[in-house]
């Protein structure tokens, strides 16, 4: 029958993707649930990061050039003091300019003198699960200003993964669903499974904000 055989192929390609988009995804969604468990636990020890984190400040000499474009400034500094990173909070006056630089597990606050060619530069670094707790949220969007776009080009390779991933994992979804459907009778115990995924998905969607 075409439609048993085009289910066959269905179930057949839904193993494929399966199997191999899980073996992809697999130290992504460890890193997921590992840091969503640090964001939930903030009182576990592992998870006090920021009491751990590390601050350090140093003025370096730089070389400014007579420039007004705040972008060119910007790699100018950053490329002197070899710092790389996601750039935000730019303030930029005729004799200074002040930008933030961060990455996950590094904050750099910047303020560079045009007058006297210093830069002041404040450093906060993260342990380990500072890091993967930042990448849990990491986008690049500022908060407090929409028109903010990223400029790093690793976090928009970030935010791409981040899409990948979610794609993924829907399609890990649907390929389990059509892989069940198939052989639903011996395992019963899967519609209640779906049923009761549904239901608690629906009430934190729809129901909480009825309460």
């Amino acid at each position: 029958m075409p439609s048993q055989k085009a289910y066959n192929s269905l179930n057949f390609w839904s193993r494929k993707i399966h199997i191999h988009i899980g073996l992809f995804l697999l130290l992504f969604v460890w890193l997921f649930s590992f840091s969503g468990l640090l964001l939930n636990h903030g009182g576990w020890k592992i998870s006090s990061f920021w009491e751990e984190r590390k601050q350090t400040e140093k003025v370096t000499t730089v070389y400014i050039a007579n420039s007004s474009d705040s972008s060119a400034v910007l790699k100018n500094v950053m490329t002197q003091l070899a710092i790389a990173g996601e750039v935000s909070d730019v303030e930029m006056w005729q004799d200074s300019i002040h930008f933030r630089v961060s990455k996950p597990g590094e904050v750099n606050s910047l303020a560079v003198n045009f007058v006297t060619g210093l830069c002041l530069q404040k450093k906060m670094e993260y342990n380990a699960a500072g890091k993967i707790r930042t990448l849990h949220t990491f986008n690049g969007v500022d908060k407090n200003n929409s028109s903010h776009k990223p400029n790093w080009l690793i976090t928009n390779v970030w935010r791409l993964s981040m899409d990948g991933i979610a794609i993924g994992l829907l399609l890990l979804c649907v390929s389990s669903w059509v892989m069940w459907y198939k052989i639903r009778l011996k395992y019963r115990w899967g519609c209640l499974a779906l049923i009761a995924g549904l239901v608690a998905a629906g009430y934190f969607v729809f129901g909480v904000g009825l309460m």
